[in-house]
Order: structure tokens, then sequence, then C-alpha cells
């Protein structure tokens, strides 16, 4: 059905209330109020499905069952917050998060695909370390924003960025998440400006290497790629 324009609709509803036995701003009212739920049962629709597609990839990539379980049991609550809020236009609602004292920075890793091809570390992961606290539990990050607005910006400069717009930097752990619950490697690599790795200059990151396989390496602070660009989300 094509759209109303303007003067189509006032004379449609002129028409329709001409005739009407019932008080017209009572209709209206009743009306919008329908619309309204009408758009919030939509919008649950759409992050239930959301929802389930995530754990299925999470199923798919070979992920634990008990971990699965964790962050499905989660569905509720997430979902319900999701609901609730409004979110940039392009950005994720929410994601799940597997930390690495779950599966270390390897196991994450090997859940990481680009095409047929693995993901793997070339980090010693004993050195990441996050400059934000995060939740002990699988958990899940809202409205994030996948580095493509950050591109050729260095995580320095984007980490000045992201906290002016009241919202954090990803993880190593959440840009990994991140990489393994979506193809944003098929467009460009990730900075995780929320950690450092094996001091404070460099930053770990998830790029293609090797003949295109996802690899978790790192970058310098202060150094901006082209093809790079700093994750964030607005909560976790």
């Amino acid at each position: 059905m094509s759209k109303l324009c303007k003067n189509q609709l006032i004379e449609k509803l002129v028409s329709l209330f001409g005739d009407a036995e019932t008080d017209i701003d009572e209709a209206i009212k009743e009306a919008k109020n329908q619309l309204v739920v009408k758009a919030k049962e939509s919008k649950r629709e759409d992050l239930e499905k959301l929802f389930n597609g995530q754990i299925q990839t999470l199923k798919d990539r070979g992920c634990p069952e008990q971990i699965v379980e964790m962050l499905q049991n989660q569905k509720g609550k997430v979902v319900e917050r999701a609901r609730e809020m409004s979110f940039v236009e392009g950005n994720i609602p929410f994601l799940p998060v597997i930390k690495s004292a779950y599966l270390g920075y390897y196991g994450l890793m090997s859940m990481v695909r680009n095409g047929d091809k693995q993901g793997y570390t070339y980090l010693n992961s004993a050195t990441i370390t996050d400059k934000f606290d995060t939740p002990e539990d699988p958990y899940y990050i809202y409205d994030v924003e996948n580095g493509q607005a950050l591109l050729d910006k260095s995580p320095e400069k984007a980490i000045d960025i992201i906290k002016g717009q009241s919202r954090s930097p990803l993880t190593a752990a959440e840009v990994v998440n991140l990489c393994i619950v979506t193809n944003v490697l098929s467009r460009h690599y990730v900075d995780a400006a929320g950690s450092r790795y094996d001091g404070s200059d460099r930053v770990p990151d998830v790029c293609l290497h090797d003949g295109d396989r996802p690899r978790l390496d790192w970058s310098y602070l202060d150094c901006p790629g082209r093809h790079w660009g700093s994750a964030s989300c607005g909560s976790r």
C-alpha cells in the first residue's frame, strides 16, 4: 500500500469523521495508543530475532553448551532493556560477551571466522589488561558501534571522541566477541581501545593476516590506520 501524503490523509479523515458518531479526540487518542503498542511489539520481535541469531552463531562456532546457556538465560532481561532504549542508526542493540577467563583468547579467537578461515592469536594473552571494569560472568553490552565511525583515527584519539559521547571503548574480549557474532572484518579491522597489550602504548586489535585469517594482534596507541577503527558501546 502506498503512503498517503498529508493532504490525502486529511481528506480521508474528514470523510471518515464526518459521519462518525463518536468522540473524535478520544478515537484519535486510542488510535495513537494502539500504534505505540504495535510499534513496541514489532521492536520486541526484532530484538528477539537478533538475540536468537547471536545465540545460534555461538552454537555454530562450537561455544560450550554451559556458556551458551548462561547467555541464553539473560534473554528476557536483555530484550526488555534494549526495548526501552534508543540506538544510533546502524549500531547493534546488544552483543553477548564471553570473557577470556572462560575460554582464553585462544578459545575465543578460534570462534572468529572469515569465510572458512579460522581465527588465531598472535599475542601473549597473559599481558593483555583492561582499562575498564566488566562483569565476571558472560554478559551483554548495548548500543554497540563497530568502529566504522572512527576509521583512520588512532586509538588514543578515538578514546577522547568516545568518552566525549559518554560511551566506552570496547575491551579486547568485547572486540573478539564482536568479530565472532558479526562479519565486521569483511568491512574493516577493529581496535580494542579499552585494553592494553604488554605496556601502556599498545592496543589489541583484530585484523586479517596470513591469507585473510582473523588474527588477534596489536597496534600502537597513537597510530591511526585507514582500515582500523575503535569500537564502543553505550553501556554494559
